[in-house]
This record gives structure tokens, C-alpha cells and sequence, in this order.
């Protein structure tokens, strides 16, 4: 058994500018590790929004999009911003501060621009990472 650290320490002598070395690489590798541990925790939970249900009428020019992103707190991961399009022409782009419930955002737009034949198109960022594309063609 050993009595102390320093007996299982090696015999060899090491000089004190090698010591201090290997205590810095150690020291290193240890905030290197803990930094990518950290970083892959931070990242664990965000992800972009699962899907996006879209429904246009045609009579009141009105766009709704249900986005179904699951979250456990809805100010810190959020639904933080949707671009709406008309055949590729960005025509809104909305900023949103705290999303509706910990399941859905929902927006709705008057879309007075919008004709039969067109292609809309919904894009809702996560706040932490990732967005989503999903489009809907107007009925002709």
C-alpha cells in the first residue's frame, strides 16, 4: 500500500521548466475538453422547427402558418423570426419575441399582392438554431 502520492510519484527527476510544461498541457486539455463538453450541451435542444402547416383563403388574401416547434421555455427558445414570399420576392419579414405556447407559433398575414398560380413561401427561424422552408401554391 502506498503511504503517500509522493512515493507512487516516479523516481526519475524531471526538471522544473518540464513540470510546468506538462501542468500547462494538462491545464489546456482540460479547459479544451470542457469548452467542446459545454458547447455540445448548449446545442443539444436547439433545432429548427419539426414543420409548418400552411393554409391560404383565397377570399380574404389571408396566409396562416401553424409552425410546430417544441420547446421547455418560450423566451429563451423561441420562434424568432418568418420571412413570407410571394414567387421568391420577400414581402414580410416578421420578428417575434416570445413564441405562443411551448408546442406551436402561429401568424397569420394579409397578403393583398398575393394571385392565383402563386407560390408562397413560410420560413420560421429557431433562436438558437436551424429554420424551416415550407411553401403553398394559391389556387388558380
Amino acid at each position: 500500500m502506498v503511504e503517500s502520492i509522493f512515493e507512487a510519484w516516479p523516481k526519475e527527476k524531471i526538471s522544473r521548466e518540464k513540470f510546468l510544461k506538462l501542468c500547462a498541457f494538462g491545464i489546456g486539455s482540460l479547459a479544451a475538453n470542457s469548452l467542446l463538453l459545454s458547447s455540445f450541451s448548449s446545442t443539444a435542444y436547439a433545432h429548427p422547427p419539426s414543420d409548418i402547416k400552411l393554409t391560404y383563403v383565397p377570399k380574404t388574401k389571408i396566409l396562416t402558418a401553424v409552425i410546430m416547434h417544441n420547446v421547455k421555455d418560450v423566451k429563451k427558445h423561441l420562434i424568432n423570426k418568418v420571412d413570407v414570399s410571394i414567387n421568391g420576392r420577400e414581402v414580410i419579414s416578421h420578428a417575434i419575441s416570445q413564441q405562443d405556447n411551448l408546442m406551436t407559433q402561429t401568424v397569420s398575414y394579409l397578403l393583398p399582392d398575393a394571385k392565383p398560380g402563386d407560390v408562397l413561401s413560410v420560413e420560421a427561424y429557431c433562436s438558437l438554431s436551424g429554420k424551416l422552408l415550407k411553401e403553398i401554391k394559391t389556387p388558380k
